[in-house]
Order: C-alpha cells, then sequence, then structure tokens
C-alpha cells in the first residue's frame, strides 16, 4: 500500500509528459502545492503553481530547440498553471506521469475537471 509523505502546503514537482501527433514528446514540469490528501484514493489535490521547465525531443528522443517547439501545443501547456488536478501519490517522488494527448487539447476533462469556473 501506496503512502502519503506530503501534507496540505507542502510543494513539490510534477511532469507531464505528451506524445504529440507527429511522434515528438513534449516534457513539462510544474510545481505544485498540496491542496488536499486523500487517503481513500492515495491521491493529491494540487495546484500547478508555476511551469518550471520543458522540453521537446523529437520521436528519436533528439532535443528540440526552443525556436522548433509545438507552438501551439506549448501555448496549451502553459495555460495549465494555476489549475487544480489530482494526482497519484508516487509522483512526488519524481516519476512522469504520461497522458493522452486529449488531456492537454482539453477533450478528455483531467484539467478542467475541478476547475468549474474556468471550465
Amino acid at each position: 500500500m501506496a503512502e502519503s509523505h506530503l501534507q496540505v502546503g507542502n510543494t513539490f514537482l510534477v511532469q507531464f509528459v505528451w506524445r504529440l501527433p507527429d511522434g515528438d514528446i513534449i516534457r513539462a514540469l510544474f510545481r505544485a502545492e498540496v491542496l488536499a490528501v486523500i487517503d481513500a484514493a492515495e491521491k493529491y489535490m494540487v495546484r500547478l503553481l508555476e511551469l518550471v521547465a520543458g522540453s521537446q525531443e523529437s520521436s528519436t528522443g533528439e532535443g528540440r530547440d526552443k525556436e522548433q517547439f509545438a507552438k501551439p501545443y506549448w501555448a496549451l501547456v502553459v495555460r495549465l498553471v494555476g489549475r487544480r488536478v489530482t494526482v497519484a501519490w508516487e509522483v512526488a517522488d519524481g516519476r512522469a506521469l504520461t497522458m493522452r494527448l486529449a488531456t492537454l487539447t482539453g477533450e478528455h476533462d483531467f484539467f478542467r475537471r475541478y476547475n468549474w469556473q474556468e471550465s
């Protein structure tokens, strides 16, 4: 059984990863603040406070220069700052969350679910 190591008010880094239609990979690292510990689900409710770092790499793993970034997708990443989401306790140890692209584009409600006034 997993164990919560953080408390309300703690901050930690959470990394999301998306694969783009052309095969490129986007990695976005956010500083997140714990808003609630949900013991029954083994999750944290967090607010994404700031985008700390990001990268994009080709399908072969080569890093892209910033000028080569997929700007429409990065604009969506930047808009995630301030959003509330739930994440498994395990992400606090640095594990990346591989996400479906639909979560970034808004087709899936992962980043909207707890942000009613913004939906």
